[in-house]
């Protein structure tokens, strides 16, 4: 399918890549990015409650968000939902109208992270950060009203990354009962991707090879990290016992195939995944629900296969 003329258009109107990547600052790109993202909408989406909290880490605490649905009846099921941004930027407030939604149309509270970003904390920070939050979760799930038993994981780009960590971690250490599932919307798993679609739409969709490159130096001490599971899912060897899967992917993304090859690889390990391509489609689509039927879809499609997991239907 042709590019979407729309997208087109957002692609147009987006600032460009500066030349010299060596000498970008990742405090000014996140105040701009940040800036821009925040740009896009113009009211916010209706949701039952908004709280604002803090979560214990190994390292610390956090900052996070809890949204839960204007719907009759405690415990709520809970996504704790991973925010994208190449590990350097946007936040839980960028993410905000993203998480209301998500929380409307799926029933389920939505707890949005506030993990570490990059470069000030390197790997694996971002990823104990996503898995000790899910854990805190459980633990503080009767303080929260939510159902400890009734947990999911979502994140879109580097978000997907750790929804994918978060679910590989718990299933390593044992973690009984959550995540029951997991959403990754355009995720990077792959750290180290040398797929088709990396190169064919390395330039002029959204996200560049280059500026993804750049990412990838700001997240991890060393290159050779790249190959760590849990910087890199897609590279774990054994993929069995790992949650339900959606993973939802666009098809002018160079992140594209790592997406479908995470879903045909958890399949062949006996796990129920589905890959869904959004034809047209950049990535970072979702962000721009305001003015893409598509991406409110896409948020929509994960509300409502979350939903159902959750519910147990």
């Amino acid at each position: 399918m042709p590019l979407d003329p729309e997208v087109r258009r957002i692609i147009a109107s987006s600032p460009p890549i500066p030349a010299d990547l060596s000498s970008l600052s990742a405090q000014e790109l996140r105040r701009n990015a940040d800036r821009g993202m925040l740009s896009l909408y113009t009211g916010k989406e209706p949701v039952g409650s908004v709280e604002d909290l803090s979560v214990r880490t190994r390292d610390g605490s956090i900052g996070a968000r809890i949204y839960r649905p204007a719907v009759d009846g405690r415990p709520l099921p809970l996504i704790v939902y991973y925010h994208g941004g190449g590990f350097v930027y946007y936040s839980v407030e960028t993410h905000d109208n993203i998480c209301r939604l998500l929380s409307t149309l799926s029933g389920a509270a939505v707890l949005s992270v506030g993990y570490r970003l990059a470069p000030e904390n390197k790997f694996p920070a971002a990823a104990h950060d996503a898995y000790d939050s899910l854990v805190w979760a459980i633990d503080s799930a009767g303080d929260l009203g939510i159902d400890p038993r009734r947990i999911a994981v979502a994140g879109d780009s580097a978000g997907g990354n750790l929804a994918a960590v978060a679910s590989l971690m718990a299933r390593n250490s044992g973690l009984r009962g959550a995540p029951r599932a997991q959403a990754l919307v355009y995720p990077v798993l792959n750290l180290a991707d040398m797929s088709p679609s990396r190169f064919e739409f390395s330039e002029g969709y959204m996200l560049e090879e280059r500026m993804d490159r750049w990412f990838v130096s700001q997240y991890l001490r060393d290159p050779s990290e790249a190959r760590d599971p849990y910087a890199s899912p897609l590279l774990a060897e054994d993929l069995r016992g790992l949650p339900p899967a959606l993973i939802l992917t666009a098809e002018y993304d160079p992140l594209r195939d790592q997406g479908e090859i995470y879903a045909h690889r958890l399949r062949t390990a006996g796990v129920d995944a589905v890959a869904t391509r959004y034809l047209g489609m950049v990535h970072g689509f979702v962000r721009y629900y305001w003015v893409l039927g598509a991406g409110r879809d896409a948020i929509s499609h994960v509300a409502g296969y979350l939903g159902r997991v959750l519910r147990g239907e």
